[in-house]
């Protein structure tokens, strides 16, 4: 079988889940056969990101998530999508270790919050996002300014994140409020696919897994609908 994606997934589970959910609803397809074939590797027991980054243990990332890699390359397979944002503070050394291409995510998003007219873009993610300062790492090249939630607040999005990996909970008011407020003067990043989960709809919100999901249906040759 010639897999045409190969997904990194897991980072958790259900949010893993809602992309590939995003790509088959939303590809033009009459029959099975026009999906896409896609391979999806659920390493839930990957390493928490955030820990990780948190506390300097890089390695303990890079030898877990070798091997989904080796399994990819063994299959030749040569688009990857790796949904998880946290996660790509090791973007660069695991294109090290992939022979296809890795959709950077938070390039893409970046690239998608531009071209919808934004100066200035509010980040909701982990605290390792955060710490990693991962979207400030590309932002610059499209000329996009970053804010992010002050503490309570990071906080707050913090245990909703954890309370959708935890709880499976979907609905938060807080988040309600948050996005209310920052959409004032930026478009909301919502960088957690965990924060996927929750459905929010709002013409100034950015959902990462989305984003996603629109360039690998391009780039696999589909329509998206």
């Amino acid at each position: 079988m010639n897999y045409e994606l190969g997904i990194v997934g897991g980072m958790g589970p259900l949010a893993t889940s809602v992309l590939f959910d995003y790509i088959v609803r939303h590809t033009a397809a009459h029959k099975d056969q026009d999906h896409i074939n896609a391979l999806i590797l659920n390493h839930a027991t990957l390493p928490d990101r955030t820990e990780v980054i948190l506390h300097g243990e890089d390695k303990d990332f890079l030898d877990a998530v070798k091997g989904d890699y080796e399994i990819l390359n063994m299959l030749k397979v040569p688009l990857i999508a790796f949904p998880c944002n946290t996660g790509h503070y090791f973007f660069e050394a695991m294109e090290a270790m992939a022979d296809g291409e890795i959709i950077n995510m938070i390039d893409e998003t970046l690239a998608r919050c531009k071209s919808m007219g934004a100066d200035k873009v509010a980040v909701f993610a982990t605290e390792g996002t955060r710490a990693a300062k991962s979207y400030d790492r590309f932002a610059e090249a499209h000329d996009l300014t970053v804010v992010y939630p002050d503490a309570d607040e990071q906080a707050a999005i913090s245990r909703v994140i954890y309370d959708v990996k935890e709880l499976g909970k979907t609905r938060f008011p807080v988040m309600d409020a948050l996005i209310d407020k920052y959409t004032k003067d930026a478009v909301v990043i919502l960088a957690c696919t965990e924060l996927s989960t929750i459905g929010i709809d709002h013409d100034k919100v950015v959902d990462t897994t989305q984003v996603l999901g629109d360039v690998i249906i391009a780039r696999c040759g589909r329509k998206r609908v």
